[in-house]
Formats: C-alpha cells, sequence, structure tokens
C-alpha cells in the first residue's frame, strides 16, 4: 500500500546521495541496472499578497503547476489529499465507512475503469502543456508534504495530522479528482449515481408485474425522480456589462458563483504567470491548476450552472428468451456485467472486499431508480423494458483541461470564443466582459444533439412521456431499439460526441448587458430575449416560463440602475463602485412582492396566534442586512410556501390559484405577484406557514425579532463571523444557503463564495475587487482562515494585484524561490 511506502519517500528526495531507503537482505550487486532516467524538473517563484493570495511565476507549464501545487499546499492540502481519495475509490479502505463512501467508491471506479486504461485513454491524449502543468501541480503539493511531515499538518475539522491516510499522490490521482468534478452534473448526480448502484441485474420476481400497473401512480413516481434532479439552493450569479451599459465605456463584469464554501468545488484565489504566454488571475477549484473564473488583462469571465440537458435515458427492449439482451436494428445485443471490487475498513481495522456487478450497454449503465420509488425499480421495469443512461460528459474532462488554459491566454472576445468552441464544458454558462466593452453570454457547453424532431420521433410512449413531462425534457427516454434515435451528429462538434455544436447554442454578444442567475438562456438580456431554441438546452425557466425570484430581482435592479433610481450613484450606468452595492443589497424580492397582502391577512381575527410574527413582519426592513431584525420569520413561512404550493424542479412557486396576478410570458420580471386574499384557502394557509414559521423558531430558540447578523454566522477559532444575504429561493440576489438549527443559521455551507467585480481603465491593469467569503486557508492557525470572512461581514472587498508594481505594494512576507524535481 502507498502508505507503506510514505516513510522511505519522504526520506529520499531531499536526502538522495546521503541516505539509501533499503532492508537488511540488501546484498552487493557487481552488476547494477543502469541508472533512471532523470525525471522533469520544475522551477517556481511564489509571491503573496495581503490575504494570503498567491502570485506564481515560472517559465514552463510545469513550473507554473509546482508552484500553484506548493502554495496551494499551504493553506489546504488536507481538503484536496481527502478529495483524492474519494477519487480514486480508496475512501472506505482508508478512512472506514463512517467517514468514506463505499458506494461512491465503487460507482467511479466502476466509470473510470481500470486505472491503465483510464491512462492511456484520457491522460496520454492532454496536450503536453496540460500534462505538464499538472505533474508540476502534483510535483509541488507532495513537496509540501515532504517538508511539513504527516505529523506537523493542519488540524481542524478539515485537518488530516497524523492520519494514516495521508500520502504522496500522483497525477493520475489528481485527474481522477478533475474527471469526478466534471461529472457532478451527470453520471455523480445524486439521482443518476443512485440510480447505477440501484441495478441489481435480471430479476424474474418482477415480471409477474409487467403490464399490471396504475398510470397515476407511475406518473407520481416519475415526477419524484424530477424533484431528486434539482437542488433548489444551489446557483450562481452573472452579470456582464457592456459600453453602453457602464460609465466609463469599458466592460465591466460581476462573477457570484454559489459554490461550497469547503471541500469539493470550493474556491481558492491566485494568480499564475509565463510571461509572454499567460497571465492570469482569479479562483482555482481544490485540486485543480486551472483559473476557473477569472480574468487577466484584457477579459473577465464567470459561469453560472445550466441546467440543460447533459444526458438521456435509452428504453431497451429484452429479448424474452434472456434478459442480458436487448434488441438494436432489428439485432441482438449483448449487456455486459462487470464486476468492481473496492476494499472497505472495518471497525477492527481490518479490510474487507466489497464486491458490485455493474451493467453495460452500448449506451452507458443499466440504471433504475427505484431509491426514489420502488415503483421505478426492477429487472425488467414494470413496461417489461430496462434503462440505460448515457452521459454526454464522460468524454468533456479531455476537452475540457486545455480550454481553461486557452480562455485563460484570451486577448480579447474572439479569442476566449475560440477557446470555448471545444466544448469543454460540462455544465456552465459562460459570462464574459471584456476592455473594449463588449459581453457576452452563451450555454457553450455538452448538450447532447436532440432536437424537436428527435424528441417527436423517438420519445418512448409511457416511461418517456411521463418523465419528459415532470421535467420539462430534461429527462428524455428514447427509444433504444434503433439507430435512427442516437444523439445526432453536428460537423462543428467534436467527432463522435453526440453534442450540438457551438453556433447551434443559445449565445448573445452585445454592448448593453447580459446576466444570469440559473434559469435558462431565454432572459440572458431582459430585453432581448433569446428564443427558438428546444427545451433540452434550457428546461428550467424555458421560453415563457416563470423564472426564478433571484433572476428576477438581478434583471429588475439592472434596469433600475439604467435610469439611476437604485440609490446606488445619482448617475446612470454601472461602474465598479455602484456594481459592488448592486451585489450586496440583500433585498428579499419575494417580500417585496407579497409583505403587503401577509399584513392585511394578518388583519383577520383567526391570525390572532400569530400577533407576533405579524407585528415583527410589520417593523422588517425587507432585508437581509446584519441589523434586519424579522427576516428569519419571513424564510421559514416562505419554505411553507414553496412546499405546499411550489414546483420543485422549476423552483417556483406557480400555482394559478396562489397568486394574485398570474405569470405573463409578456410580462416574465414583474409576475406573478401578490396573494390572492379573496380567496380563504390562501388565508388559511398564510396564518398556517406563519404559526408553522413560528414555532420552528421558537423550537430552536430564535426569538422572532432577533437581529439577523446574531443568528447567521460562521464559527471560526470560537469567533462567530455574523454573515449576511440569505436564501436565493426567497429572491435574495446575494445567496447565502443555512440552516435552522438551534440558536439560528449557524455555519452556511454554501452560496456567495469567490466573488469578482473587474473593469479596466487607459491603463494595462484590470481593475478587480474581488471577495473569497470562506477565507483563503482552511488551517485554523493561519492568519488568512478568517481574514476575508471579516471583510465580506462588513461589506468590504480585495483589490487584486495583477500588475507588477501593486503585487511588490501589496506584497507579504518573502518572495519564495521554489526548484525541485
Amino acid at each position: 500500500m502507498p502508505i507503506q511506502k510514505t516513510a522511505c519517500w519522504l526520506a529520499a528526495p531531499l536526502l538522495a546521495g546521503l541516505v539509501a531507503c533499503s532492508d537488511s537482505n540488501d546484498t552487493f550487486n557487481p552488476n547494477p541496472p543502469p541508472a533512471p532516467e532523470p525525471g522533469p524538473t520544475f522551477s517556481a517563484e511564489v509571491r503573496r499578497t495581503e490575504f494570503g493570495i498567491p502570485h506564481v511565476k515560472a517559465d514552463d507549464w510545469g513550473g507554473l503547476g509546482y508552484g500553484i501545487g506548493y502554495a496551494y499546499a499551504q493553506d489546504n492540502f488536507c481538503v484536496t489529499m481527502r478529495e483524492v481519495i474519494f477519487s480514486i475509490g480508496r475512501s472506505a479502505e482508508l478512512l472506514g465507512e463512517e467517514e468514506g463512501n463505499v458506494n461512491d467508491d465503487l460507482l467511479f471506479t466502476y466509470l473510470t475503469g481500470p486505472r491503465d486504461e483510464f491512462e492511456r485513454e484520457f491522460i496520454d491524449n492532454l496536450p503536453q502543456r496540460v500534462k505538464d502543468l499538472n505533474e508540476g501541480y502534483v510535483a509541488g503539493f507532495n513537496r509540501y508534504l515532504e517538508e511539513t511531515g504527516v505529523e506537523n499538518l493542519p488540524e481542524g475539522d478539515l485537518g488530516c495530522r497524523g492520519e494514516d491516510w495521508v500520502f504522496p499522490i500522483n497525477a493520475t490521482d489528481l485527474f481522477l479528482l478533475q474527471r469526478r468534478q466534471a461529472l457532478r452534473g451527470s453520471s455523480g448526480n445524486g439521482t443518476f449515481s443512485s440510480a447505477i448502484l440501484a441495478t441489481e441485474g435480471p430479476d424474474s420476481s418482477s415480471a409477474t408485474a409487467v403490464g399490471s400497473f396504475d398510470e397515476e401512480e407511475v406518473r407520481r413516481a416519475f415526477r419524484q425522480v424530477g424533484r431528486s434532479l434539482r437542488d433548489p439552493e444551489q446557483g450562481s450569479n452573472a452579470m456582464a456589462a457592456g459600453r453602453d451599459m457602464t460609465q466609463t465605456g469599458s466592460g465591466l463584469l460581476l462573477g457570484n458563483p454559489h459554490q461550497p464554501w469547503f471541500g469539493e468545488g470550493a474556491w481558492y484565489e491566485a494568480h499564475l504567470t509565463i510571461p509572454g504566454e499567460v497571465d492570469v488571475a482569479g479562483a482555482v477549484l481544490h485540486g485543480f491548476p486551472y483559473v476557473g473564473i477569472g480574468f487577466n488583462k484584457d477579459v473577465a469571465w464567470t459561469h453560472t450552472v445550466s441546467i440543460a440537458n447533459r444526458y438521456s435515458l435509452y428504453e431497451l427492449q429484452l429479448n424474452p428468451e434472456d434478459p442480458l439482451q436487448y434488441f438494436y436494428d432489428g439485432e441482438l445485443r449483448d449487456i455486459v456485467p462487470v464486476e468492481v471490487t473496492v476494499q472497505s475498513k472495518q471497525a477492527d481495522g481490518t479490510l474487507v472486499d466489497v464486491t458490485k456487478t455493474f451493467y453495460d450497454s452500448q449506451f452507458g449503465p443499466i440504471v433504475n431508480f427505484a431509491s426514489v420509488d420502488p415503483l421505478l425499480g426492477g429487472w425488467p421495469l414494470i413496461t417489461g423494458t430496462i434503462l440505460a443512461f448515457k452521459d454526454a460528459n464522460l468524454e468533456t474532462g479531455l476537452r475540457g483541461s486545455d480550454q481553461w488554459l486557452a480562455k485563460a491566454a484570451a486577448g480579447n472576445l474572439d479569442e476566449y470564443l475560440d477557446a470555448i468552441s471545444a466544448l469543454g464544458n460540462p455544465v456552465f454558462h459562460e459570462i464574459v466582459a471584456d476592455r473594449n466593452g463588449e459581453a457576452f453570454y452563451g450555454d457553450i457547453s455538452a448538450i447532447p444533439f436532440i432536437d424537436q424532431a428527435k424528441i417527436d420521433s423517438c420519445l418512448t410512449p409511457l416511461i418517456g412521456r411521463l418523465l419528459a413531462q415532470g421535467t420539462t425534457n430534461v429527462l428524455l427516454t428514447l427509444d433504444g431499439s434503433t439507430s435512427s434515435c442516437e444523439w445526432g451528429v453536428d460537423p462543428e462538434a467534436p467527432e463522435g460526441s453526440g453534442l450540438f455544436g457551438p453556433s447551434a447554442l443559445p449565445q448573445l454578444r452585445t454592448f448593453d448587458y447580459v446576466g444570469n442567475s440559473n434559469n435558462s438562456y431565454w432572459l440572458s438580456d431582459a430585453n432581448n430575449p433569446l428564443t427558438g431554441f428546444p427545451t433540452t438546452m434550457g428546461p428550467v425557466g424555458y421560453e415563457g416560463l416563470q423564472q426564478f425570484l433571484r433572476t428576477r430581482i438581478g434583471h429588475i435592479t439592472v434596469e433600475e440602475r439604467r435610469q439611476a433610481t437604485d440609490g446606488f450613484d445619482d448617475s446612470p450606468l454601472f461602474n465598479n463602485e455602484n456594481l459592488k452595492a448592486f451585489m450586496y443589497q440583500n433585498r428579499v424580492y419575494g417580500a417585496e412582492l407579497n409583505i403587503a397582502d401577509v399584513l392585511s391577512i394578518c388583519q383577520d381575527p383567526a391570525a390572532a396566534t400569530v400577533q407576533d410574527a405579524c407585528d415583527v413582519l410589520q417593523s422588517w426592513d425587507l432585508k437581509v442586512e446584519l441589523d434586519s431584525r424579522g427576516a428569519q420569520v419571513w424564510k421559514e413561512f416562505w419554505s411553507v410556501i414553496r412546499r405546499e404550493r411550489g414546483n420543485s424542479f422549476q423552483n417556483v412557486v406557480d400555482s394559478d390559484e396562489f397568486w394574485l396576478v398570474d405569470f405573463d410570458p409578456a410580462d416574465p420580471l414583474n409576475t406573478p405577484a401578490g396573494i390572492d386574499a379573496s380567496l380563504q384557502v390562501n388565508r388559511d394557509l398564510v396564518i398556517n406557514a406563519l404559526a408553522e414559521a413560528k414555532q420552528r423558531l421558537a423550537d430552536n430558540n430564535v426569538a422572532l425579532d432577533a437581529r439577523w447578523g446574531d443568528i447567521q454566522y460562521l464559527v471560526r477559532n470560537n469567533e462567530n463571523v455574523p454573515i449576511h444575504g440569505g436564501q436565493g429561493t426567497l429572491g435574495i440576489y446575494g445567496a447565502i444557503s443555512s440552516r435552522l438549527s438551534n440558536g439560528g443559521y449557524i455555519n452556511p455551507t454554501s452560496g456567495n463564495s469567490y466573488i469578482q467585480i473587474v473593469t479596466w481603465d487607459e491603463s494595462e491593469c484590470p481593475i478587480a475587487d474581488v471577495i473569497l467569503v470562506p477565507s483563503q486557508s482552511t488551517d485554523p492557525d493561519s492568519p488568512h482562515f478568517a481574514d476575508q470572512t471579516r471583510l465580506y461581514s462588513n461589506k468590504e472587498w480585495v483589490r487584486f494585484p495583477f500588475c507588477e508594481d501593486d503585487i511588490q505594494a501589496n506584497q507579504i512576507g518573502e518572495t519564495l524561490v521554489l526548484e525541485g524535481s
């Protein structure tokens, strides 16, 4: 096991020539084997500026990776170390089943296949600069471990001091971590990973159920699948203003991803430079040597999660004589069992083998949704068929690795668009601004070529129809018995990918503005809607459908800024200062729409038992500022409304009975609005929701009028750092995801994470104001464990030093020169 080799490995690189690693049986060999070829050497310079931001400079890609790998490890070694062991399928073996996850290990071992195949088919085909960058990253990461020693690694909730699961990693481990991240929106999505794991192979007992089912029960079960696909708290905001929407005539970008604050998917700030080749700054994901959201001298970019289709199901007609065969173009194809074995550590420290058999078709793994509803399990299903899952993102990572580097080097919007045409983006809307005053939106990502004609001809009659209805076509079930239902071919797309090419995807290039808050492409510019695309490209908030409250307040505030009616600035249009105010406005738009009707219902004699909650709402400022009082009542109240009247897949309240003004596709930003208080059912609902909100808060010892900053906070070294912002589903642009527990909304887990506002003036230096809400380091002993968290709490920003004079002026500590192999 690698851990057994650690002690020897730790000594050898630093003490080569002075220490030999041997055992007592070594004897002199008069004919020693030839010396191994020397490995790559790495060189980098690392300087840190205020708040711990590393600025890494190197002469080549390997050196750049070496510098950022080392600097990152100084702050967060244990985070990526832990993620590596999950990504390589060894979490249960090394952590045990309580901390590890044996099902995850089985799934990702299966999806990856044998390690040598992954290296041959994936890593060997990567561009050399990508391989060099990652090899360097691993070498720098491992150097930190070598110098620090396991016994001196950080402690704390995310620490790993003295742990026996720490070991030096290699580049394959790192690429597996990156691939796992790329699959989060498809095979790694909880619904689909559970569906792959739930498949147990042919079951003769299920055949008795074939044909005997209630369609309404099946419809209900498939609606549950739709609900399970969506995390209503996940999301991001982005806005890019072109020259016609800025006071300076330069482009201006707001990036506001709502990523996890810690662990997988969290951000780390960095600046990476190879003189003459790349000079890019922004945020990298843990375990990634690429800037994901960032800026260079001339271009700035960000992303929001797109809920476009990334997969499809295929319904397979089974051979009645052999349930491991299915029909395809009149011939029989085999379903191939694939056995995977991982190890799991037991309570007594012993290791046991855990084996699972997966089943492969030509489309991908066989799946069933028994974990969502038992009615959807079995082999065959109640329809006498089975389902296979085809994932568009299995190869996206191969394209995406180099795409990040090409984006980083883009000198203008045209070059950026050339970079993203490779379709290496797995799940994101792209929002871009450049120095010349252009703005761009595009869902230039991996979307299967399934047009409306194919939906009409290939959707299967029961499963296909019901799943499509329940998910606005995001989950399509196509006929797997004919080649005519395979994904289409677009000559612009990568060969064999079955994806739409970039020109076919929704996009808008403008001098005005674009914005997205995780709805579809439709209202990327609310004044110039994009239309005519298949539902698969934007099922959530599709053309003519109700939009999220967060989407609506974003576009409404842009229009208020256009007219200078927002109170941020007397002059119309955006600059970087009033865009900061836009970001931190903390309005609760859902309350603005509905508070008057709630307070009217509060006058009903039946509301006497909730009068104290009504009084708090009457005095509330309709915001989630630190000093706001009453936001907690609205938060819990609205969650009841959403539970009772919400569409969990579209993530909106879409009841025609509830709203006073129903949704109007011609006025999507202002409708629906108000509560129809003329209906007794709505009056009862409001009063009951207030009563439940009041009880929830009482059960958790939260006063109805408690100050928001006293009940929503992040604990850092026994300091409660107040956190402004709140749940995005309330219509709060600056979203914070936190759950009620004893004492309040303690230790939010995601939401506003890395935020950047970038623009340009006549100088060569971009102007970037940023904040990393959870701060740079997960080491409780680091000065950068909570420093930016406090800045965020105070609505302050970090001016990111980009040009040399600014880096020198803000440098903290000595320059670190790294040399190694």
